[in-house]
């Protein structure tokens, strides 16, 4: 059964996958499909930053054990912190109507997101192993 890894993963790891698939999710409506400034676009926004925390901060249950680390903390949590700080400047961004800098961070951030997303399809990986690469 394709979901067995994850249902057989622990609770913090199912939760950062939810999460990450909500960003998944809510990405390319945010980016292209709502128009900014809209309440769909703020709605979206707030549940997308949500999960983007989420995902970020359930991170560093996970230990990195592949790579450089020090005690399971490897270079991708330092994008998980990156991840943290560009959710702040967002919402202050936003609020102070800067949106040319408001715009900049949510990319990066999306882009950071994507990038994390590739790399757990890495084998011996979780996300490697549900998709079968393993």
């Amino acid at each position: 059964m394709i979901l067995a890894p994850f249902l057989g993963a622990p609770l913090y790891l199912q939760v950062h996958i939810i999460a990450a698939l909500v960003v998944v999710l809510l990405t390319a409506p945010q980016f292209r499909g709502f128009r900014k400034g809209s309440i769909p676009h703020r709605i979206s926004g707030y549940f997308w930053l949500g999960a983007m925390l989420v995902v970020a901060i359930t991170s560093f249950w996970i230990a990195s054990t592949q790579g450089p680390h020090i005690g399971g903390y490897g270079l991708i949590h330092l994008l998980s912190l990156a991840a943290i700080f560009s959710s702040v400047m967002i919402v202050i961004h936003a609020r102070a109507g800067r949106v040319i800098a408001h715009r900049s961070y949510a990319k990066g951030l999306a882009i950071g997101f994507w990038i994390a997303g590739v790399l757990t399809l890495v084998p011996p990986r979780l996300m490697a192993r549900i998709f079968g690469l393993v």
